[in-house]
């Protein structure tokens, strides 16, 4: 298969004017020992350098590659080290936070585009490295898949480039008849048994598990997971017998993951076959119900009821093609305000923010008492307006088109959404989100039922709890709904719950309350069912 330099050039193929600094163990080794390791940005940076230099140093292609090898576990180990702080951070990136996240996945992608090169030396005749075609295709598709990997954790779309390249890493492994030929990888895997296939299908897996609506903790087990899952799926050039499970395939040609087989061309695709899959999610959640912990099944320390829930999340993206959701969507093109946390929504529901605790019941000012400075300072740092692209009875789709000019949003954060004109704010939990290429955000809310009642909260600490929160803070209640059957919860900032926690409420009416049990958290709050204390 002829592939162009050009395609393999990854984003660091332009020259950086450093030298290779090792041409054989020992003098990587060498090298290695002089790295700067205390200084975390200069050592990926040397590092990123040398890969590249790597890739087009004037050595025999099996001398690249056994260097390649040598240098795979150190790798993983300045990359982890380096991009865990920007996951999970509030999109979009902040400058510092974006130019690492860049650098990350440019070291990933000049590692598939080392190995890459190796290709076209096979397709020029290097003969002493034909026997290894199966190693070096499934590096070059597991550091494109880990270079996806790393879209998801910031919560980006993935580029067409990169599904182009997974995709043609695996059509040569097909023609080269490697797809399916044992692999042992074990850096960053516990399970080093793996193939060509397998990781290609590791990496469309998690791309149909749906990302933008997952935890980083969701993203890291699902990871963990696939290791030994992957190759209980399969692909097939022709469409798979009819089953439950709706057909799904792969497009070779595409600049996209995983779609709907109706909706691909009737040549150039894999059909999934996803059914030992499914039937091992069967089984495993028919475990977990029959009291088996995730530990017994292979599963990690996971508790088990979000195991079992994340386990049939995974069941109807993969095998039920994502029809689990049962409301009707509707188009809606509208502009409404967002309050991005408790303060802000309590702010603009009530008029009132508290003030600091002066050891009385005089904890909310309204704000005819604040100086219009601070009034206004509030207001404009605490509310953005979205677009509202379609919406069901239980969530919506909202769009930020202007990302530079807004509030950072995370991944199951609480927000107060009103139309203008409106005097209702509904509160909502980002359940799914992603920046498109152009940088826009797209968040997708689920809407909790109720109206909320802002109120003002004071732990009462109990002598067997120290240390507590003791200074005063807004709260939300949300009333019971009977249709939902969902009971009257208080959604609180976090790490505030405890089950029996007595809380002094100050609002409408002074009371206490005691908490019961944590009904939803996230990013910027808890949510907790709660009974009229006594006290």
């Amino acid at each position: 298969m002829s592939v162009d330099a050009q395609a393999v050039g990854g984003a660091g193929a332009a020259g950086t004017g450093a030298v290779l600094q090792f041409s054989d163990a020992a003098s990587f080794r060498a090298w290695l020992e002089r790295l700067p390791h205390g200084d975390t940005v200069r050592c990926h940076a040397d590092f990123s350098a040398q890969i590249r230099e790597l890739a087009r140093a004037p050595l025999g292609p099996s001398v690249k590659l056994q260097l390649l090898e040598l240098i795979r576990e150190t790798v993983a180990d300045v990359q982890r080290g380096y991009g865990q702080a920007c996951w999970g951070r509030p999109v979009p990136l902040a400058a510092g936070d974006r130019a690492i996240w860049k650098q990350v996945v440019n070291v990933w992608r000049d590692m598939a585009a080392a190995y890459d090169w190796l290709i076209i030396d096979m397709g020029k005749g290097a003969d002493d490295i034909v026997e290894r075609a199966h190693v070096i295709c499934q590096r070059a598709l597991r550091y494109t898949g880990l270079a996806i990997g790393e879209h998801n954790r910031v919560y980006h779309a993935v580029s067409g480039d990169l599904w182009r390249q997974l995709h043609r890493l695996y059509v040569f492994a097909e023609n080269a008849g490697v797809a399916t030929t044992s692999v042992l990888d074990p850096v960053g895997r516990s399970d080093p048994t793996t193939s060509c296939a397998a990781t290609y299908l590791h990496t469309l897996l998690a791309q149909l598990a749906q990302p933008d609506a997952l935890t980083l903790q969701q993203m890291t087990f699902l990871d963990r997971w696939l290791e030994r899952w992957e190759r209980l799926a399969a692909l097939s050039p022709d469409p798979l017998p009819e089953s439950a499970i709706p057909p799904l395939a792969v497009d070779l040609g595409s600049e996209k993951g995983v779609g709907f087989a109706r909706d691909l061309p009737a040549s150039g695709v894999r059909h999934l076959d996803l059914q030992a899959l499914g039937k091992m999610l069967r089984d495993l959640v028919a475990s977990l119900r029959q009291g088996r912990t995730p530990a017994d099944v292979g599963l990690g320390d996971v508790p088990r009821m979000p195991c079992e829930n994340f386990l049939l999340l995974l069941y109807i993206q993969w095998c039920a093609a994502g029809t689990g959701r049962m409301d009707r969507r509707v188009r809606s093109e509208r502009k409404v305000m967002i309050f991005p946390n408790i303060p802000s929504i309590h702010f603009h529901v009530t008029g009132q923010a508290p003030v600091p605790d002066a050891g009385d019941a005089r904890v909310l000012e309204p704000k005819s008492g604040r100086s219009a400075p601070a009034v206004w300072s509030e207001r404009a740092g605490a509310v953005e307006s979205w677009m509202i692209v379609n919406q069901s009875a239980s969530g919506l789709l909202g769009l930020c088109r202007d990302p530079e000019a807004g509030m950072g949003v995370t991944h199951a954060q609480l927000v107060g959404v009103r139309a203008p004109g409106d005097t209702n704010t509904h509160l909502g939990v980002v359940q799914r989100l992603v920046v498109d290429e152009n940088g826009a955000i797209w968040a997708g809310l689920r809407l909790l039922p109720g109206a909320p009642e802002p109120a003002a909260a004071r732990v009462i600490t109990a002598a067997t709890e120290q240390p507590a929160p003791a200074k005063i803070e807004r709260a939300l209640l949300l009333p019971a709904d009977t249709t939902l059957k969902s009971p009257a919860t208080i959604v609180l900032p976090p790490s505030w719950f405890r089950a029996n926690r007595v809380i002094e409420l100050h609002g409408d009416k002074a009371q206490s309350i005691r908490l019961l049990a944590l009904a939803d958290r996230g990013a910027n709050f808890e949510r907790a069912t709660y009974m009229t204390s006594a006290s």
